[in-house]
This record gives structure tokens, C-alpha cells and sequence, in this order.
């Protein structure tokens, strides 16, 4: 293997006819998709992109993300995903950071681009059209070549670019195909927004490489997902907990006649699943959701193998290749590896070919990244005795200090999620100057149901301990969230903070 160009390459020429793709009721093939990739190869060829040159898209989904995509990693060059709801300032500092040469982009961004007067980017388009009027010319480049840069959110500081090799991100994903018999028969019901790892790495790019089909959709409608699953012959479906959370609020008139036979695969990421959203979709629709584990930096890591077992509230163990430990993170802050007993919280620590090259142009925090040839990786879990972990969050904002006790987020909002009038919630820690951090639980509840904060704090008292028991409640119809996944949880302490000044 040399890249994912010429994998994709490969694959399309055994594949051919069969349907690589499915969009807006229209089936594009592996044959068309390869023609459209190697047009568009040669298209930035023409235009003196060469291997190496970044190219950020910022694409809705669309057959055109898909052939840029594509044509992108087949010339050589690195793909900078760019979400398409981003703000003009998010855009240019991408676009600038990236130093990015050209920037396929949704018409309002294209404008914002063009005003930001970037020195290194010398081409702004808003579709494909050109690109493949040039002869195909696709690159190879080697396993080490960077194959993406995905910014990641930013939860301490600016986002930094995540720089992936094709060789890193080829093992990764041929590993989970293997662990979840992921076969050319399979077809993917994909309304993940692909402009991270999620989508286009798992979604897109792990269902080319192993010849399978994809339908994929711009957005993630809950109302319409289980039609669509029905309608599409679907086996898999890749989703956040979120999105779970929309289909267990459906009423049984959505849902009740759609005949889910044919699915084999559902899975969650992006946010650790709650139990007990686990436990009512097992109720409702007669499956298990396959939980994984995986971050930007290091790609899929934890996850259990198809057909093995799984239990609510854990996220399997590590995949072949890739060794896990649980470390102690003061420890690691002095440069040590000390891993903690079974059954005791420790930060997840990573090593194996699926680990990213480093943070683009960022040399210090990339070393500050590592300790001892392990991948620091903010999230603190734990395993149990027979080897699977549970996440309890990351260390910046899920672990909460209060009134002397270290407590998990996510353990509260599992707790939480329980009550019959939640569909989801966020728990954070608002600084307080008698407890350190005060416990604030956020919820959305169950369309129709008005529980009051005072019937969640008497439910939240029966099944934790005191400490444990969130001191407000607020309810709020939208939480703010990075995309469909994880909440932002720094944003909700900030508007908290405000409401409380202004109050």
C-alpha cells in the first residue's frame, strides 16, 4: 500500500459497475467515481498543486465532496476538511494555518476567503467544474505522506491541524473492517457531516477501501433515518449519541412498521453513549449499539469485534495493533508512565501505526503530546476485570471538582439520562467560590414532558451520593454542541456564568 489514492484506485478498478455511492436517490459507481477522482487529480495538477500542497474543502455533503475527496488524496495533495457552518473567522484561520494553495468552498465562504487576502492561497472555488477538464494524473506518495490535516476543536486554546499519513490512516481503518467483518455486500446509511475524522475517515473513506456502498445524506433527519435505512436495503449505520438519543423520542407511529432486518451494524462515537440510551435501544428496536472510542489524533481505537459481547456503559477493548494503557496523569504531567490497578480512573495513553505524524507547524505541542513513545490522550476511563473500559470523560471538562471529590460528568449524565422525561443532558462544573465547582445539570427534556428541577434532584438524590447530586438544573431546548456530537461544554459554563452575572 502506498496511499489511500491508489487503495481507492484499486478497489474501484475491481469493483467497477457496483455502487459505490447513493445520493438523493441517485446511484453513482466506482467506475464514475474513479473517473471523477482522477479528473480532478489532474485537474490540481494543472494548477501546480503538487504532493504535499493543501487543499481545503469545505463542502456540504454532496457526490462532489465525495469526487473532491477522492481526487484530492489521489494527486498527492493533503485534504484539510473544513466544516461548512463555520464562521468567517473559523474559515481563515484554517485556510491561514493550513497554509492552504486551494479552497473548494460553499459559495458564502468562497466570499470570506477571497476578502481575507490569504498570501499562500491561490486558488477559491465554489464547485468542481474545471477540475476535470484536465487529463487525470494521479500521484502516488508514500505511507508516511500526510493524507489530512483535521483541526480539532479547541477545547484548550485555538484549534490545532491534526496531520494524518496515509499509511496511519490505512492500517487504522482496514483494522475496524476486520474487527466488524465489514465486507463488500455491506451499505452504510452515512448522515454524519464529513468533514472529521467520524465521517469522512470511517464513513467515506473505510467503506472505499473495502468496497462497500455508502448513502449518504446532507443531515441527519431522525423522522426520516429509519425509512431511509428500510428503503436503501442498509446494514450499517454510523451515528453520535445524539442522534440515538432523536430516534428513541420518535413516536411508535415513525417507527413501528420499518422493517430493520437487514441492519447488522448500528454504531455510536464521537461522545461516549450512556448506558442507559444503550439499554432502551436494545428495549425498542431489539439490537446493541456497537460504542467505540477513538479521537482525532490516534483515529479508532477502542471497540468490540462483531459478534462479541457488549454491555451498556463500555466501549470495548483495544483493536489489533494498538496498545492502551491507563496511566496516572499527574505522573504523566512529570514525564512518567505509571499505570493505575483495574477498576481505578487513569487517562488513556496510546500506541501503534495508528497514531497521527504530530500538529501541523507545532512541533513543541506535538512532544508535549507524548510521553515515552505513548499518546496522551486528555480522557480518563477505566477497565474492568474482563478487559473492556468505560469512559468517564475528559480531564478538562468531565472531570469536575467539587467540594473535595473528583467526579465523572459523564457518570451524572448517565445517571440522569435514566429519568423518563430527559432525551439528553449535559453536565458541567461552574466555578464556585465555596465548593470549587458547582454541579449544573443542562437538559433537553422529552418532548411534551415538564419534570422541574426539583423531581430530577430528588431522582439524581436516590442514585447518587451526595456530592454527586447536581446543585441546579437548567433546561434548555438546544443545547450547544459541536455539530451533532459532542456538547460544548465550555460554551454552556460560559452562558451560564453570563445568566448568573446578569441575574
Amino acid at each position: 500500500m502506498v496511499s489511500l489514492g491508489t487503495a481507492f484506485d484499486d478497489t474501484a478498478a475491481r469493483r467497477g459497475a457496483s455502487v459505490a455511492l447513493i445520493y438523493d436517490q441517485k446511484a453513482y459507481s466506482y467506475a464514475h467515481l474513479r473517473a471523477r477522482a482522477a479528473g480532478i487529480a489532474g485537474g490540481l495538477f494543472a494548477r501546480r498543486i503538487h504532493p504535499g500542497d493543501r487543499v481545503a474543502i469545505g463542502l456540504h455533503n454532496s457526490p462532489d465532496l465525495a469526487a473532491a475527496i477522492m481526487g484530492t488524496l489521489q494527486a498527492g495533495a493533503v485534504l484539510v476538511p473544513v466544516n461548512p457552518a463555520c464562521t468567517a473567522e473559523e474559515l481563515t484561520y484554517v485556510l491561514a494555518d493550513a497554509g492552504a494553495r486551494v479552497a473548494i468552498l460553499e459559495p458564502e465562504h468562497a466570499m470570506s476567503a477571497a476578502e481575507a487576502s490569504l498570501p499562500d492561497l491561490m486558488l477559491i472555488a465554489t464547485s468542481l467544474q474545471g477540475f476535470e477538464d484536465a487529463p487525470p494524473r494521479p500521484s502516488a506518495v508514500g505511507a508516511e505522506a500526510p493524507a489530512l490535516i483535521i483541526y480539532t476543536s479547541g477545547t484548550t486554546g485555538r484549534p490545532k491541524g491534526a496531520v494524518l499519513s496515509h499509511g496511519a490512516l490505512f492500517a487504522n481503518l482496514t483494522t475496524v473492517a476486520r474487527a466488524w467483518r465489514w465486507s463488500e455486500d455491506d451499505r452504510l446509511l452515512l448522515t454524519l457531516p464529513c468533514f472529521h475524522l467520524h465521517g469522512l475517515g470511517l464513513g467515506l473513506l473505510g467503506s472505499w477501501l473495502v468496497g462497500s456502498s455508502v448513502v449518504l445524506r446532507r443531515r441527519f433527519v431522525a423522522e426520516e433515518a429509519l425509512a431511509d435505512l428500510e428503503g436503501n436495503r442498509a446494514t450499517m449505520f454510523f451515528g453520535v449519541p445524539t442522534m440515538y438519543n432523536r430516534l428513541l423520542a420518535l413516536p411508535e407511529e415513525r417507527c413501528g412498521g420499518c422493517d430493520l432486518s437487514r441492519m447488522r451494524l448500528w454504531v455510536s462515537g464521537s461522545a461516549p453513549l450512556p448506558a442507559t440510551t444503550f439499554e432502551r435501544f436494545k428495549d425498542r428496536f431489539g439490537v446493541e449499539i456497537h460504542d467505540r472510542y477513538g479521537m482525532t489524533e490516534c483515529g479508532f481505537v477502542l471497540a468490540s469485534a462483531y459478534g462479541e459481547r457488549r454491555r451498556a456503559g463500555t466501549v470495548g477493548i483495544p483493536l489489533p495493533g494498538i496498545s492502551v494503557r491507563l496511566v496516572d496523569p499527574e505522573a504523566a504531567n512529570c514525564g512518567r508512565l505509571e499505570d493505575v490497578p483495574d477498576g481505578m480512573p487513569g487517562e488513556i495513553a496510546i500506541k501503534g501505526t495508528n497514531l497521527f505524524s504530530g500538529y501541523w507547524n507545532r512541533p513543541e505541542e506535538t512532544a508535549r503530546a507524548f510521553v515515552g513513545g505513548y499518546l496522551r490522550s486528555g480522557d480518563i476511563a477505566q477497565r474492568d476485570p474482563d478487559g473492556m473500559f468505560r469512559i468517564a470523560g475528559r480531564m478538562s471538562v468531565d472531570i469536575l471538582k467539587t467540594r473535595g471529590f473528583k467526579v465523572s460528568a459523564v457518570e451524572i449524565e448517565d445517571c440522569l439520562q435514566r429519568h423518563p422525561a430527559v432525551q439528553e443532558v449535559a453536565v458541567v462544573g461552574v466555578p464556585d467560590a465555596d465548593q470549587g465547582e458547582r454541579v449544573v445539570a443542562v437538559i433537553t427534556p422529552v418532548s411534551g414532558a415538564e419534570p422541574g428541577s426539583d423531581a430530577i434532584r430528588v431522582f439524581a438524590r436516590e442514585h447518587l451520593a451526595p456530592h454527586k447530586v447536581p446543585s441546579r438544573v437548567v433546561f434548555m431546548t438546544d443545547i450547544p454542541r459541536t455539530g451533532p456530537g459532542k456538547f460544548k461544554k465550555k460554551e454552556i459554563v460560559r452562558l451560564l456564568l453570563v445568566e448568573n452575572a446578569e441575574t
